[in-house]
């Protein structure tokens, strides 16, 4: 069964029950080879009919007809239209169709929580050091060994929404002091608020975009690198509040990490990634916190 569709250039809509199909038909001067479609259920072949060829769009299964029709009709547009080829037009509907579907660009709640622990901390940092200051130690969005580094010290970032103060510890190397530089872990405790309690994380951005004043610019490289997208504002709406207060834990021989150094009898050749879960519920901190980073905690938690 076929249908003609009125227009230049002349296309056909058809239903092949033999075989189960329908698609879309054009008439081409030059014959292409098979074109894979990267689509289960839709084909682009190649046809002679006579001594003329043709390109057909192909759905092979039945169940879908009803729901490839518009598919088709949209292709057809495309060729009539906007003088597109075939192909062309196929897999320009396929790309719009893939965008008009597409789901909300979200962080994980994970990454929405080290996002906002690390910015708690950021925020601090403007408070009490300055924005230059602050920038400068924040290293996290750039991949280095640790999130800041200041003043000597080293600074790594964990926030848990869990009752417990547990964290993911993502390597062997992410709790390995550097020489000579002091290592903290600062251990955020969230949970979610109440609709007047808290701040989401697009507040917490505003706060520090805020604080930061003429150094706008680099700070919006930073939460680039660090994952946020202004489409964020719209999904990120968890309001977060602190379950306990935050703290800062030395990071010495008797803090619980897996580091090279504490395995040094374990062949790690053959090992290429590795995670675990720290509780550092009733932990002692250890060491005295320099002041800078108990101010920055203090100023931070403002939230």
């Amino acid at each position: 069964m076929e249908h003609p569709i009125a227009g230049h250039p002349r296309l056909t809509l058809f239903i092949d029950p033999k075989h189960r199909e329908i698609g879309l038909r054009a008439q081409v001067t030059v014959i292409e080879p098979r074109r894979e479609t990267g689509l289960e259920h839709v084909q682009l072949r190649p046809v002679h009919r006579g001594n003329q060829r043709f390109l057909e769009v192909v759905i092979s299964e039945p169940l879908l007809f009803t729901s490839a029709y518009p598919l088709l009709c949209a292709v057809a547009d495309g060729i009539q239209l906007q003088g597109l080829s075939l192909g062309t037009a196929l897999n320009e509907t396929i790309r719009l169709l893939g965008r008009l579907l597409t789901h909300a660009d979200r962080l994980s709640t994970e990454k929405e929580l080290g996002l906002f622990g690390e910015l708690m901390l950021f925020l601090g940092l403007i408070r009490v050091l300055g924005p230059q200051e602050a920038l400068w130690a924040w290293r996290g969005p750039d991949r280095e060994e640790h999130d800041f580094g200041l003043l000597g010290h080293d600074v790594e970032v964990k926030t848990t929404g869990a009752e417990r103060r547990a964290h993911w510890i993502g390597s062997l190397t992410q709790l390995l002091p550097n020489k000579d530089r002091p290592l903290w872990l600062v251990s955020h405790q969230l949970t979610q608020a109440e609709s007047t309690d808290g701040r989401t994380l697009p507040e917490l951005v505003n706060a520090v975009q805020h604080d930061i004043g003429d150094h706008r610019l680099e700070l919006d490289h930073h939460l680039h690198a660090a994952g946020w997208r202004e489409q964020h504002e719209k999904t990120c709406r968890t309001r977060w509040r602190l379950r306990g207060k935050s703290m800062a834990f030395a990071v010495v021989d008797t803090f619980p990490s897996l580091t090279p150094t504490k395995l040094r009898d374990v062949t790690l050749a053959r090992i290429s990634d590795v995670r675990y879960r720290i509780d550092l519920t009733d932990h002692p901190i250890g060491a005295t916190t320099p002041q800078f980073l108990i101010d920055a905690l203090d100023q931070g938690a403002t939230i």
